[in-house]
């Protein structure tokens, strides 16, 4: 098993943007099929403890953020064609997506995250994007 990282780019402005890329050894469709199912955010995301769909493209989550329980409700769109996942607030400007394509024999992961005032550190992205390569590629 092997995985590669790209360099972080990093964009600070009323809302922080992150964007990371990295390598994953398994299938596309593999890799799409964990992220693209909302039930499994809690797998991959450590700060959320609970999510499940809501009507239409509505998600409802539960998270701990600072020691804080927090519920709240956003938007959650897979997009099995493209293997792109896109998700977002309602309530603020906080939006991001996944997409997954094919790199050699595994998968190419590109996550892009914008947080209001750089609520979400870049340790805490990679640290995402390092627990969803972890549980993929220990499903193969």
């Amino acid at each position: 098993m092997s995985w590669t990282a790209s360099w972080p780019s990093v964009t600070i402005g009323p809302d922080m943007e992150h964007e990371h890329t990295q390598h994953i050894a398994a299938p596309p469709d593999e890799v799409f099929a964990v992220l693209g199912d909302v039930n499994r955010l809690p797998e991959f995301v450590p700060q959320v403890t609970g999510a499940h769909a809501g009507d239409g493209d509505t998600v409802v989550v539960d998270a701990r953020y600072d020691g804080h329980t927090q519920h709240g409700e956003g938007w959650f769109r897979p997009d099995v064609a493209r293997r792109r996942v896109e998700w977002g607030s309602r309530a603020s400007s906080y939006h991001g997506w996944l997409q997954v394509d094919p790199d050699g024999d595994g998968s190419r992961l590109t996550l892009f995250l914008a947080t209001a005032h750089g609520d979400a550190p870049d340790s805490e992205v990679m640290g995402t994007l390092d627990a969803i390569r972890r549980l993929v590629e220990r499903r193969v």
